[in-house]
C-alpha cells in the first residue's frame, strides 16, 4: 500500500490545511509544464495528485487511514504480535522433546535410537556403512 503520507512529507496527523498546502507546493514544483520532458518529474506529480485525491478527501482519508491501521486480533492484540503471558514452557518443551525423541519410548525390547541419528539414511542413499 502507497504510504501517501510520505508522499505528500506530511505526518499521519497532519490537519487538512497542511496536507493541502503541502500538495500545492510539491504539485507546483513537480509540474510537467516546468519540466517538459522530464519523465521523473511527470511520474512524482502523478504521485502527489494520486495522494491528494485520497489525503484531500475526508471520507477516503477515513478509509485509508482505517486500511493503515494496524489489525488486531479477537483477543486485542496486533496480528501478528505474539500473546503475553499466555504461553505454557512446559508443553513447549514437552512438544520439543517429543519432536526430538525424547519422551518417545521405544517399544519393548528395541534398543533406544538417537532420534537424531540419520546413519541409516546416509547408509541408504550414499551405500557407506559406518
Amino acid at each position: 500500500m502507497t504510504d501517501y503520507y510520505a508522499t505528500l512529507g506530511v505526518p499521519a496527523d497532519a490537519d487538512a490545511d497542511a496536507i493541502k498546502s503541502r500538495y500545492r507546493k510539491l504539485a507546483k514544483e513537480n509540474h510537467p509544464d516546468l519540466h517538459p520532458g522530464n519523465a521523473t518529474a511527470e511520474a512524482r506529480f502523478k504521485e502527489i495528485g494520486e495522494a491528494w485525491e485520497v489525503l484531500g478527501d475526508p471520507e477516503k482519508r477515513a478509509k485509508y487511514d482505517a486500511e493503515r491501521a494496524p489489525k488486531k486480533t479477537a483477543a486485542g492484540r496486533k496480528k501478528g504480535s505474539a500473546p503475553v503471558g499466555e504461553v505454557d514452557f512446559d508443553k513447549v518443551m514437552s512438544q520439543f522433546d517429543a519432536f526430538f525423541g525424547k519422551a518417545v519410548k521405544p517399544p519393548p525390547g528395541a534398543k533406544p535410537r538417537n532420534p537424531l541419528d540419520a546413519s541409516d539414511l546416509f547408509e541408504k542413499f550414499m551405500g557407506v556403512k559406518r
